[in-house]
C-alpha cells in the first residue's frame, strides 16, 4: 500500500460558538479514531464575524495525516474539508478493480451521509444546452482513453422521475463525461439508469458523490495513474461537497469569503 502525506484544511461554521466548539471536537475526534496517521493538529480559536450571518462564528482546523487511499477517502467522505493539499506522492498508480471497489465505497458513505432520494439539482441553462450525442466509435475511445487519460467504466443509477434521459446526459456533460451508451428502465416514482461513461478521473470520482451509484465497474485501462494535483481536485470537491451538505442552506452566504483563508498562521 503506498501511504499518501496530506494536509486536510477545515472551517467549522456555525449560528453559535458552541455549535462550532462542537463540530472542531466530533472532527478531532474522528481524525485521531480514524485509521489515518495524525502527523499534527492545529485548531484554531472561535471568531465572530458579525458580517457572516447567519453563520457568523467559525474555527479553522488543520491536519497532517498519512495512510492509504481509501482511509484519506473515508475521512474526507465523512468529515469534509474545505480544501486537501497533497503532499506525496507525486502519482498514484491503481489497478481497475482496486478503483471500483474504493468508489463504490464512496457511494455508499456518501449514502449513509445523505438520508432519503438522490436530489440532483438541474441549473436553468440546462435547456439551452443541445442534447450531446451518444456512442463513440473504437478510435474515438482509444483516443479519450489512451491519449486524453480517460477512464471507462459503467454504473447503474436509480434517479427521481424529473431526470429524464436527456437531462441526464445534459448533467454528465456538464460533469465533463462522455456517455458511450446509455439504457433506461421506469421504476415506481422514478428512473433507472445503466451507462457507459468515458472521462477523466476527477469527472468520475464527482459523478459517484453527486449520484450516488448502486453498481459501477471500470472497464479500461486495467492499470493507470493519477497524480498528485488530479487527487487533491477529486478530494477537495468531495470535501466541499460534505461540507455544504454537513452545513446547509446557510453556507452560501458564508463562503463570499477568499478560498484560501483557511490555512491556519
Amino acid at each position: 500500500m503506498r501511504v499518501i502525506e496530506a494536509i486536510l484544511y477545515f472551517e467549522a461554521l456555525g449560528r453559535t460558538r458552541l455549535a462550532v466548539e462542537d463540530r472542531v471536537r466530533k472532527t478531532s475526534r474522528g481524525l485521531e479514531g480514524s485509521r489515518l496517521d495524525v502527523k499534527r493538529l492545529e485548531v484554531g480559536e472561535v471568531i465572530e464575524e458579525p458580517e457572516l450571518d447567519p453563520l457568523r462564528f467559525s474555527a479553522l482546523l488543520e491536519a497532517r495525516v498519512e495512510g492509504g487511499l481509501e482511509d484519506l477517502v473515508e475521512v474526507v467522505a465523512r468529515y469534509g474539508p474545505t480544501l486537501v493539499e497533497i503532499l506525496r506522492p507525486g502519482r498514484l498508480e491503481l489497478r481497475a478493480e482496486d478503483l471500483s471497489r474504493l468508489l463504490l465505497g464512496l457511494s455508499r458513505t456518501i449514502s449513509d451521509l445523505v438520508e432519503g432520494d438522490i436530489q440532483v439539482p438541474v441549473p436553468l441553462s440546462l435547456k439551452e444546452i443541445p442534447v450531446p450525442q451518444v456512442g463513440f466509435d473504437e478510435e474515438e475511445l482509444w483516443e479519450m482513453i489512451y491519449q486524453d487519460r480517460g477512464i471507462l467504466y459503467g454504473l447503474s443509477l436509480r434517479l427521481p422521475e424529473e431526470i429524464a434521459e436527456d437531462t441526464l446526459l445534459k448533467l454528465l456533460l456538464l460533469e465533463g463525461c462522455g456517455v458511450n451508451s446509455i439504457e433506461a428502465r421506469d421504476l415506481d416514482g422514478g428512473s433507472e439508469f445503466r451507462l457507459e461513461v468515458v472521462s477523466p478521473f476527477e469527472s468520475l470520482f464527482a459523478v459517484v458523490f453527486k449520484y450516488r451509484p448502486f453498481s459501477l465497474n471500470v472497464i479500461e485501462p486495467e492499470v493507470f495513474d493519477i497524480t498528485a494535483p488530479e487527487l487533491q481536485n477529486a478530494l477537495s470537491d468531495l470535501g466541499s461537497f460534505v461540507n455544504s451538505l454537513l452545513m446547509g442552506e446557510d453556507l452560501q452566504k458564508a463562503y463570499e469569503r477568499d478560498t484560501f483563508s483557511f490555512k491556519l498562521v
